[in-house]
């Protein structure tokens, strides 16, 4: 399989990062069983670099989903067709596994070094050409600020990876498949 990706720069320094470093399935594991979780880009300081970091639902999502999980009695709903988040989490097999990562109210973390000191990038909705384009983020390292760009025809072909962590985000385990 091969995939497109951003690439991210500092304007003032060589600091550098893409998108690639969140490819990947992500899943907790609790009392023998896992759950696949969602994940974002983010800059770790104390990895001084860019990462996957967790994506935790808000507490209304939870609660929202929670509702809905009582009635639920379908097979899981896909990510990229579902754009209900409360639905979506609901229909997951091992929820459970979610609401005791909630119920710890922990911060998200960082998915190499599992410290919370961590900035999430949103990246902007469309990247399609060569044009740089800012994070709005500061570099905490320089003066200067966060920029994305698309790889354009560039497209890395990667091999299938999970990786596994408990419910407070130490990682436990990689597989390369």
């Amino acid at each position: 399989m091969s995939i497109p990706f951003i690439q991210i720069g500092c304007t003032e320094c060589d600091f550098r990062g893409d998108t690639l470093t969140t490819f990947g399935c992500y899943l907790w594991q609790h009392e023998g069983n896992v759950f696949q979780f969602e994940r974002q880009l983010g800059l770790c300081l104390d990895c001084n670099k860019v990462v996957a970091v967790e994506q935790l639902p808000s507490s209304e999502t939870m609660e929202q989903a929670r509702a809905i999980r009582r009635t639920y009695n379908g097979k899981p709903l896909l990510r990229f067709l579902e754009k209900d988040d409360a639905r979506y989490l609901a229909s997951q097999t091992h929820f459970e596994i979610l609401e005791a990562v909630c119920e710890l109210r922990r911060l998200p973390v960082c998915l190499e070094c599992g410290n919370s000191a961590i900035r999430q990038i949103e990246l902007p909705r469309q990247i399609y050409s060569d044009t740089k384009v800012s994070l709005g983020l500061k570099h905490p390292w320089c003066e200067g600020t966060l920029e994305a760009q698309s790889s354009g025809g560039l497209r890395m072909g990667l091999t299938p990876i999970t990786y596994t962590y408990d419910i407070y985000g130490h990682l436990l385990s990689t597989v390369n498949e």
